[in-house]
């Protein structure tokens, strides 16, 4: 990336600006609670970020269908639907599974399915995690034989919805990926879940039709590709619901009466307002620059790392200071807190953890990455 100091353009803030008056008319969140409609309404979210602002093809390459842009729009888009607390497959399929599939290089069956994604006419989800739950090739069991696989793969997110699943599977030359299509040889288990607007499933291999992506035994760096960009993206989103709840908390702190006075003016209530300043603006610091870095490079893995490591806790321990802020209020199912609440908790196991994270930064300064 440029040497430069880093500087949202005009063309950011506009985006941005569409972004947020999309998500606030639009979002479950910006609604009355309503489950049964609930769905409806993130499918009608879903068209108008695949058809009006074109969210499912931002990273993928003009050549694919997509708009070619960088995982700083990308960003953006996150932190948007990070303050609104949007759910619907935007993470596990335009971010984990279509850098899976972009990863793995020029390949024809890659090729033929990622227009689909970037238009949002269809959708996919990566399925790689199995009995360990651990992001790692050496727990990869899922075999593949005479071009079908076998295996269990658990909390696969957006599986249910799935058009299409990237599946991580071992052969002789190592972990391959491979393009699944739900129906024989595929169960699909949805999984009770702490925050409904990001559902997962396990997902039941048993002989179920496979095609191979890119080269046998190479499917791995991929995966890796693909976590690094899902860090950046839930970095940014947890930025956006760390300020969303910080502004939620500053304006009842300032509307709420107690002993004659505004809470806000009590010493505690101001100590813990400033303690959610600083580390969302510390977050967003770190999220930014993961964002700026350059795919694939050390700085970006860096990057990720930071972001993730940092982001994730900070988001955590906003969510619960707003609540304390909101007082009993903010546990009840018509506000909002819990939902943020429910989505930082959720977050911890959607991908490698802050521990995970601190101890791979362990690892890359100690080889002087």
């Amino acid at each position: 990336m440029s040497a430069d100091p880093f500087r949202w353009t005009p063309e950011h803030e506009e985006f941005r600006a569409v972004l947020r008056k999309l998500t606030e008319s639009r979002t479950p969140l910006a609604c009355a609670p309503a489950p049964a409609s609930a769905d409806q309404r993130e499918r009608e979210l879903w068209r108008a970020w695949a058809d009006e602002l074109g969210l499912p093809g931002l990273v993928v390459p003009e050549s694919h269908g997509g708009a070619g842009f960088s995982r700083l729009e990308l960003a953006i888009a996150a932190e948007e639907l990070g303050r609104a607390v949007a759910g619907g497959p935007l993470f596990a399929s335009a971010v984990l599974a279509t850098e899976a599939l972009l990863a793995t290089g020029p390949d024809a069956a890659a090729a033929e399915i990622l227009p689909a994604l970037a238009g949002g006419t269809s959708v996919a989800a990566l399925a790689v995690v199995e009995e360990s739950h651990r992001w790692a090739a050496a727990d990869v069991r899922t075999r593949v034989g005479d071009g079908r696989l076998t295996g269990v793969k658990h909390a696969v997110l957006g599986a249910a919805d799935a058009d299409v699943l990237v599946v991580a599977a071992r052969e002789d030359a190592g972990v391959s990926l491979f393009l699944v299509e739900p129906g024989t040889g595929v169960e699909i288990v949805p999984l009770a879940v702490l925050d409904p607007s990001r559902p997962a499933a396990r997902v039941d291999l048993t002989g179920a039709p496979a095609r191979r992506i890119g080269v046998a035994g190479e499917g791995w760096p991929a995966v890796e590709r693909a976590l690094e960009a899902g860090a950046v993206f839930l970095a940014a989103e947890q930025v956006g619901g760390s300020r969303a709840l910080l502004d939620a908390a500053v304006e009842h702190a300032n509307t709420r009466v107690q002993f004659g006075r505004p809470v806000g003016q009590f010493q505690g209530v101001k100590h813990r307002l400033a303690d959610m300043a600083v580390r969302t603006e510390l977050a967003a610091a770190a999220a930014t620059w993961a964002a700026w870095q350059e795919p694939g490079t050390d700085t970006a893995r860096l990057g990720a790392a930071v972001a993730r490591a940092h982001c994730a806790d900070a988001y955590l321990e906003t969510a619960l200071d707003a609540i304390g802020v909101h007082g009993g209020m903010a546990i009840t199912w018509e506000h909002h807190a819990h939902r943020y609440l429910r989505r930082a908790r959720a977050d911890l196991a959607v991908l490698p953890g802050p521990a995970e994270q601190r101890r791979l930064l362990e690892t890359m300064i100690g080889t002087g990455v």
